[in-house]
């Protein structure tokens, strides 16, 4: 079986339509869902709950506490039944057409399969740039030479996460390169997609997510 695990916070205007793409492209194969929603203000895990209803295929788990993004994919791992387990984002930034070569990556033989950035959409000079920093310190300072550490669209094995789960520091939004640091040596598939921005409701990127992804990178160096 294969899981997803969506992690939402606001992500009310987006969830159904993402569900809806993601179920249709997963159509033939034994998957769930599973949406974490730190119980958004905009209701987001309602949404899913009727989504619920008419595909049980698709499940939310609601968190009043522990709140933030990598803790929230760890939760979904930790519930999930799937041997092949992955993460996407819920802006609609991420393309879900790739979700089937990033798992035959992993049912190939690889440990883990990302979604390297090969172009963005929507992104202003200021956000590019911050990328590309964020890029470099990752090779700098964790030693991380893949294409695109900064990902957070990924497919991996679940024995690699249960390898290196009781290490994960869930603190920060790039529980990707976590995953990948803590559990090298790894062999990593990479598929190239259109990163577009997302389509409603507000960026998370802010000074304190910035210092957070520092605080990771020291402590993953050290």
């Amino acid at each position: 079986m294969f899981s997803l695990i969506i992690p939402t916070y606001n992500e009310a205007e987006n969830i159904v339509p993402l569900l809806d793409s993601v179920t249709a492209i997963l159509e033939g194969l034994d998957f769930e869902v599973i949406v974490v929603d730190d119980y958004s203000p905009d209701e987001t895990y309602k949404k899913v709950g009727e989504y619920h209803d008419r595909d049980s295929r698709v499940r939310c788990i609601v968190r009043k506490s522990d709140k933030g993004l990598s803790s929230a994919v760890i939760a979904g791992f930790k519930r999930a039944r799937g041997d092949i387990l992955g993460v996407m984002d819920a802006d609609l930034s991420h393309n879900p057409r790739i979700l089937p070569k990033l798992i035959n990556g992993v049912n190939d033989g690889f440990d883990l399969a990302v979604g390297v950035r090969s172009a963005v959409e929507g992104w202003g000079v200021k956000r590019k740039l911050i990328s590309k920093g964020a890029k470099l310190l990752a090779r700098l300072l964790a030693g991380v030479k893949l294409s695109d550490p900064m990902s957070g669209y990924f497919v991996l094995k679940r024995s690699v996460f249960e390898r290196v789960k009781d290490e994960l520091n869930p603190i920060g939004y790039k529980i990707f390169l976590e995953i990948y640091a803590r559990a090298r040596p790894v062999k990593v598939f990479e598929v190239p997609f259109v990163f577009s921005d997302r389509v409603a409701g507000e960026s998370k990127l802010d000074s304190g997510v910035m210092l957070e992804y520092l605080k990771q990178l020291f402590s993953l160096r050290t």
